[in-house]
């Protein structure tokens, strides 16, 4: 019996004797040393844990990249307030609850014009070593191709003692970090915003005490997150937020916002450059023209001067102001919406004018367009040289249209991509002159790339739309599947009314997006099974009004924000937020309606089965004129039946 005893004493001794190496680093105020001691929000909870299961805690401080690398070869047990990665993840073990949530900012100082991270080329950016938004910056910069000097240092406080010096323009650091120390470095955060990341507990990878401390953290910070009051208050105590109370969906507002700022960063960044790099082409067109113009005018006046040629001239200055006029007319529907074949053949007609005895042709992209006789040909080229290789160009038309021609005039681009020609079959006719043809491949370069970044444009607003809709899935597992079908059936209506492609890809876009809000709604009430309360209700209608502030700072958005607030609204204005009526509700947000309510109405959720398809019928029936357009509830039933469901109409 006395042994038994003895055996389960040394037993409990063992279990509450663990001893832990723990690694701080400064970081405040997550981690840092405070008149000696380790102080901050992750010590807080560390200590209290401790306490609670009678762990022995010993610190080391260090630098952060030192302190990587002590966890690494085991000198410490444990590191704590350090970034999730996956890449991480194969080096250390992670316990699975985050204290808090964080992403990267740029800081720079004071007096230097930020406007996105194109103005840091050839500059000095200050980093921290192994820091996980330093390295995602570095991403976005070859993203980017911008190139700057890398100055890397230990850790946060020498990222902004860099940039306070002057021996760096720009510091990269966590949002946290910046919020609580940019003024005393006397440096401003931009707007410039990337990698949100969750804050965790980093262990020595395949340590055998590791399961017994992850358990024993993760079941504390569960319970700590559930006691919404007492979290909040820890949180405020240590970001610094006057209200002792905060809203209970705080974690997740924390994550959309870091989401949607990390997007919105991203478009913001990618529209400037475009613009950027817009502009330039318009104003080299505009100096090319306006030196074509200032040589056609010293050519007038040069003819003026000819008595025996003032009939020609006068005749070949009517000719060619009516023919710029044409152009100009032409140019002023110049619109990436245009199908590029269709914008060729334009062009083509529209250049012909200036000398009816040529072959007019272009090249681009490997084609040939040829207008022959009022219509245009395609003939692939068998490319073997550069475009402005003008031996071999010359040689590859020839092969290509399978004829021969006594003089050529021609122009091409820059980078060789474009081509305009004039082809003439007779070598005594007079060519068009090639500053001319230097001028109308400008306008034809213009075009080709304003189509490339319309494409990316397009390109980044689906990107945009499904990493929003993948957010939205870690918090409500349905949503992806929901979305992605009512986009089906709101783009199918939207072409069953006529409307145009730009409109049917903005309400796709639109009901990709419209359930973006919820991701400001707590997934308990999300997920609820049974009846909401009044409370959660209202918290739940709010998530179209929080969608559309979201969408709305997005450039090229806005008409998908006015859609996705008004979605909710009803046909005989009984609905929110703002109780619009009939007409008054966007045409999209009545289509986005029907769609939205069809398919919630056809689907599994937390708190009802999925009705079948003849009751979800009846519903719409019941309260077309009421909750939905008549019109377009009739609408909605043609696809139906195209798609082989019976819909019968008492």
């Amino acid at each position: 019996m006395k042994q038994t005893v003895l055996i389960l004493l040394l037993v409990c001794s063992l279990h509450f004797a663990i001893s832990l190496r723990v690694g701080i680093y400064d970081n405040p105020p997550q981690v840092y040393l405070f008149e000696g001691r380790p102080a901050g929000l992750y010590i807080e909870v560390l200590e209290k844990i401790a306490k609670d299961n009678g762990w022995k805690l010993e610190y080391l401080f260090a630098t952060f990249p030192e302190q990587l690398e002590n966890l690494k070869t085991g000198k410490i047990d444990m590191l704590v307030s350090i970034a999730y990665t996956e890449e991480r993840a194969k080096v250390y073990d992670y316990n699975s609850e985050p204290l808090l949530l964080n992403w990267g900012v740029v800081c720079v100082q004071k007096d230097f014009q930020y406007r996105d991270i194109t103005d840091l080329a050839g500059k000095t950016v200050a980093v921290g070593k192994g820091d996980v938004y330093g390295q995602a910056f570095l991403r976005e910069l070859q993203r980017y191709s911008v190139s700057v000097d890398l100055l890397e240092v230990f850790d946060y406080p020498d990222v902004l003692r860099a940039v306070r010096e002057r021996r760096a323009v720009a510091g990269v650091v966590s949002r946290i970090y910046a919020v609580q120390n940019h003024e005393k470095f006397n440096v401003k955060i931009t707007g410039t915003i990337f990698s949100p990341v969750e804050l965790r507990f980093a262990f020595s990878k395949g340590s055998a005490i590791n399961a017994t401390l992850i358990d024993k953290i993760d079941e504390y910070l569960r319970k700590l997150k559930s006691d919404h009051e007492a979290y909040n208050s820890l949180i405020a105590r240590y970001l610094g937020i006057e209200k002792p109370v905060v809203p209970r969906w705080l974690g997740t507002l924390l994550l959309v916002t870091g989401v949607g700022l990390l997007v919105f960063a991203s478009w913001t960044l990618s529209l400037r450059v475009l613009v950027k790099l817009k502009t330039k082409e318009l104003l080299k067109a505009n100096e090319e023209l306006k030196q074509l113009n200032e040589e056609i005018m010293a050519q007038q006046q040069e003819l003026s001067a000819l008595n025996e040629q003032l009939e020609d001239t006068y005749a070949r200055l009517e000719s060619s102001l009516k023919r710029f006029s044409d152009m100009l007319s032409f140019l002023s529907g110049i619109s990436p919406d245009v199908p590029r074949e269709r914008f060729y053949a334009m062009f083509l007609s529209a250049v012909q004018r200036f000398d009816a005895n040529a072959l007019v042709a272009l090249v681009d992209e490997g084609y040939c367009y040829l207008l022959d006789e009022g219509s245009t040909k395609k003939v692939e080229t068998t490319r073997s040289a550069p475009l402005n290789n003008s031996d071999e160009f010359v040689r590859l038309i020839k092969e290509a249209l399978d004829t021969d021609f006594e003089r050529i005039a021609y122009d091409v681009s820059g980078n060789g991509e474009t081509a305009l020609l004039f082809l003439y079959r007779d070598a005594a006719t007079r060519s068009v002159e090639e500053d001319l043809v230097r001028a109308l491949r400008s306008v034809l370069t213009i075009y080709t790339k304003l189509k490339k970044h319309e494409e990316a444009l397009t390109s980044l607003s689906e990107g945009v739309s499904h990493a929003f809709l993948k957010a939205l899935e870690f918090h409500e597992h349905y949503t992806v599947k929901h979305s992605e079908t009512v986009k089906e059936y709101a783009m199918k209506m939207a072409r069953k009314l006529g409307l145009d492609e730009r409109q049917v890809r903005l309400i796709a876009c639109t009901a990709l997006l419209h359930d973006l809000g919820k991701l400001a709604v707590p997934s308990t009430i999300l997920n609820k099974p049974g009846k909401l309360s009044p409370e959660e209700l209202q918290l739940v209608k709010q998530h179209p009004v929080i969608a559309a502030e979201i969408i709305q700072h997005i450039k090229g958005l806005e008409e998908v924000a006015k859609i996705v607030r008004h979605h909710h609204e009803r046909w005989d204005g009984k609905g929110y937020p703002d109780g619009l009526s009939g007409e008054e509700i966007p045409l999209g947000a009545r289509i986005l309606c029907i769609a939205d309510a069809f398919e919630a109405m056809t689907s599994n959720r937390p708190y009802r089965k999925a009705m079948n398809i003849s009751d979800a019928v009846s519903e719409l029936i019941n309260n077309a004129g009421k909750q939905f357009d008549p019109n377009l509830v009739q609408i909605f039933f043609e696809i139906l039946r195209e798609e082989g469901v019976s819909v019968v109409e008492s």
